[in-house]
């Protein structure tokens, strides 16, 4: 037992390895019989004068030890870059997982975002559109109180012909009261309908600005889905 084990110790130190590089790089399957003759020095050893001048049965005996020392060792050399590769793929893997998680978790944030932008916009369209409306009720208030106002002082001059001129000048100060106030409503109704107008125009802007910024988000949507679409189909090729 103890010649045996130094007959394999012996033949083991004299394989060697070829095309390391190439053992590494192929990952479809590869005969063992392939394997031993193209990635060993196993003709050399077995055709070697040391074995060639050894008698039957030893010769048989050196020649099965160095076969099995030559085809353990480029098995163990391959399974280890095999195992090495796998490893690899593994790693890339699990980064390609992770940056798809991340990309999720960045899509969905931009779409709430976007989903939010959304909602604001028709927020400010709502209020635009009801600040539109009440701008119309206020004009419409408006021209009816002129209407009033003009209907009114043609009742008062036609009093006024049926007065006398005492009664016409205590009607005409009352008039000219009563008118204060009317005008003092109308530049009230003036002023509240110059602001709704320039709150309008105000919207305006933060609608024309949120559009853009909503155009960009999109944009930047678009881009990290053509990037997840690229990752799923290298994933894809790896699985």
């Amino acid at each position: 037992m103890d010649d045996n084990k130094a007959l394999f110790d012996y033949w083991h130190n004299r394989v060697q390895l070829k095309n390391h590089a190439k053992i590494a790089a192929i990952a479809q399957h590869i005969p063992t019989q392939v394997l031993r003759h193209e990635y060993t020095n196993y003709d050399l050893l077995w055709q070697s004068a040391e074995v060639q001048k050894l008698t039957e049965p030893e010769r048989s005996r050196v020649i099965a030890i160095i076969k099995y020392e030559c085809t353990t060792k480029v098995l163990q050399y391959r399974a280890g870059c095999l195992r090495d590769r796998a490893n690899e793929f593994e790693d890339a893997y699990q980064e390609i997982h992770q940056q798809k998680s991340q990309l999720f978790r960045l899509i969905k944030v931009l779409q709430e975002k976007l989903f939010g932008k959304d909602q604001q916009l028709q927020s400010l369209e709502t209020r635009i559109t009801s600040l539109l409306a009440e701008n119309e009720a206020l004009r419409s208030e408006i021209e009816s109180n002129k209407a009033a106002e003009e209907l009114h002082k043609e009742l008062e001059q036609l009093k006024k012909q049926y007065d006398a001129v005492e009664k016409r000048r205590r009607e005409l100060a009352k008039n000219n009261q009563s008118l204060g106030g009317r005008v003092a409503h109308a530049q009230r109704y003036k002023k509240e309908r110059d602001e709704a107008r320039a709150l309008v125009e105000e919207q305006k802007h933060q609608i024309l600005s949120l559009t853009a910024e909503n155009q960009q988000l999109r944009a930047t949507n678009e881009q990290f889905l053509r990037k997840l679409k690229k990752l799923s189909a290298v994933e894809s090729t790896l699985g």
